[in-house]
């Protein structure tokens, strides 16, 4: 009788650290996944290039390590080489220390035969190769006091 209470209890244990692991997986909090990681990768080498300026912000009441707030944020991309704009959302993890603002806009790259599909390139530090890639976009890097 003893041994099945614990051998349950184990049971249970080890079912809700896998659905927690599973869900936090999939929220993003873990991190991109290997296949978003490469599909970013994919968009940044072959996909066309967009500014994608933020139309809103929605968090969802998840929040990660006390600072960072899993938002659903709308985009609109203004494809570089002309087209029509489009919006798209992606589910992100922002910090609440640099949480970006309506109007702001970064750097895009997606998928023109499933434009659902597509990456941002969201500042994340002031490096020389961050500050390129948004000056190629024409759109002034927000952490560069040379772009104010």
């Amino acid at each position: 009788m003893g041994t099945s209470i614990v051998e349950l209890t184990v049971g249970i244990i080890v079912v809700v650290f896998a659905f927690t692991f599973v869900m936090l997986r999939k929220s993003g909090a873990l991190g991109m996944s290997k296949k978003k990681q490469a599909l970013a990768q994919q968009l940044m080498q072959t996909g066309q290039k967009a500014r994608a300026m933020i139309l809103g912000i929605q968090p969802t009441g998840m929040v990660v390590n006390n600072i960072n707030i899993q938002c659903v944020v709308t985009f609109r991309l203004q494809p570089l080489q002309g087209g029509q704009p489009f919006d798209a959302q992606k589910t992100m993890l922002l910090a609440q220390t640099s949480m970006p603002r309506i109007g702001d806009q970064w750097p895009s790259w997606f998928n023109p035969a499933n434009p659902a599909e597509f990456a941002v390139g969201q500042p994340s530090m002031i490096t020389p190769e961050q500050v390129a890639i948004f000056h190629e976009f024409g759109i002034p890097h927000p952490l560069d006091p040379r772009s104010a």
